[in-house]
């Protein structure tokens, strides 16, 4: 008898009072597949999500791979593969990158090769140089299978994998299964019995939140126990990783930075005319005023995508499945934000040395810059990360964010006019602890916070 791989006991799961499964209890062996079949709404992807660590139960127990998908989540995911209704893969990456950030996520030996063999399996090899976004439905249901395999998960779940398959490629894909994962017990849900006859040993009925199993079990595959390939990633690598990736994707979409760096010369021009008169006699207060008032609507600006746009694409999804420690994952995007930060807060101080004829670029401006840059980072990206289940968060975000960054507005505002008007030396190095302290703080909550905001 082969180990199980796959164990639920009286396993419950709803969103909030409304119950969608009651006391479901399943069993898998390592090699086995199992068709879950059921109308609309009876909870297949409601258990198949559960079961991926993306939804947690009410009660009851599941363990994939021997880890508690409740109390173990991380270990669980190493031997998880999951396919839903929507892809989640990254559009302006090619079919081949995509494969290789996730096998970078999962620690995986010999990438090259294993992406390039999961490639040729599901038919992809020829255009594994396309971006994401410029591939068919289909395709790109073949390239979430090979993305749901790499790994060798000990279970692989489906949510009904034939959904966007020409003919052939429903029939071909029990080979392509025993070929990406042999051994892996398999859970797929269809509306139809002929793939479950092809690609199951065996059915199992979801109906009102239960599951009927046949009297006669089936048997499993003649394949041995599988080992999953994924190992632990050290958070310096995942936040290199995740942070090379975003990066990468900035630089394909150019989403953020144009639109950025205009909004900044536009802004400054217009807080220069305004204050015209008063900037001939008080420049280094307008300086001061201008250049973190406008670092303050770029950091809100640039941190309602920072998060908003991954969930939009559903490529959140990808990271949440993926077995790492999902701090890196904010590490990552507050680091690109406060490098867009940091980019227009330079062109910012080059506008203003112009229009307001102020030496800016003097070592106590660019320390402030920096730890400015830091802080409203810090402020941005957590509020971004924890609007991030809400419709309203290009409304939220600044509001939310303007009172949190007022301590350091004043910090800035008081660096800047204690360098400009020839303080002392050390003058400035009380608003510069401040703005040290808030950036902090802010950066350790967020650390600590986010995986909550994500996997609740």
């Amino acid at each position: 008898m082969q180990p199980s791989a796959l164990t639920l006991n009286r396993l419950t799961v709803g969103f909030g009072r409304r119950h969608v499964l009651r006391d479901v209890s399943l069993t898998l062996r390592a090699g086995e597949r199992v068709a879950l079949l059921g109308p609309n709404g009876a909870g297949k992807t409601t258990l198949l999500r559960t079961l991926a660590t993306l939804q947690p139960p009410l009660g009851g127990q599941a363990t994939v791979g021997g880890a508690d998908v409740v109390q173990r989540k991380r270990g669980a995911r190493r031997h998880v593969g999951f396919v839903g209704h929507t892809p989640h893969l990254i559009g302006h990456l090619t079919a081949r990158e995509n494969l290789a950030f996730l096998a970078s996520l999962y620690g995986l030996s010999n990438t090259g090769a294993r992406v390039s063999e999961a490639l040729s399996v599901v038919g992809l090899d020829e255009i594994a140089n396309r971006r994401a976004r410029e591939l068919s439905r289909g395709q790109l249901q073949r390239l979430s299978l090979a993305a749901a395999g790499l790994h060798h998960p000990a279970v692989l779940l489906l949510d009904e994998p034939d959904a966007s398959l020409d003919r052939d490629a429903v029939r071909e894909l029990p080979a392509m299964l025993d070929a990406l994962c042999p051994g892996s017990a398999v859970l797929l849900s269809t509306h139809d019995p002929d793939v479950a006859a092809r690609a199951a040993g065996r059915s199992v009925l979801v109906d009102q939140g239960r599951v009927i199993e046949p009297d006669t079990p089936g048997t499993a595959a003649p394949e041995p126990p599988v080992t999953t390939g994924a190992t632990n990633v050290s958070f310096a690598t995942t936040a290199w990783t995740l942070l090379r990736k975003d990066a990468l994707v900035e630089w394909r979409a150019r989403e953020q930075a144009p639109a950025l760096l205009a909004f900044t010369l536009l802004i400054t021009v217009l807080f220069d005319m305004a204050f015209v008169i008063l900037a001939q006699a008080d420049a280094p207060a307008v300086a001061a005023g201008v250049a973190w008032s406008t670092l303050l609507l770029v950091a809100s600006l640039s941190g309602v995508r920072l998060f908003g746009s991954e969930r939009d694409a559903n490529t959140l999804t990808c990271l949440r499945l993926a077995p790492i420690d999902q701090s890196a994952v904010f590490v990552a995007k507050y680091l690109l934000l406060a490098a867009h930060v940091l980019v227009v807060g330079l062109v910012q101080l080059a506008l203003l040395s112009a229009l307001l004829d102020l030496q800016l670029f003097q070592g106590g401006m660019l320390a402030t810059l920096g730890l400015v840059t830091i802080a409203l980072s810090a402020v941005a990206a957590m509020q971004s990360a924890l609007a991030l289940e809400s419709r309203a968060r290009e409304v939220l975000m600044p509001l939310l964010a303007v009172p949190l960054a007022i301590p350091v507005m004043l910090a800035g505002v008081g660096a800047t006019l204690e360098t400009l008007q020839g303080a002392p030396a050390g003058g400035a190095a009380p608003w510069l602890g401040l703005l040290a302290v808030v950036a902090a703080v802010f950066l350790a909550l967020s650390v600590l916070l986010y995986p909550h905001a994500v996997d609740g």
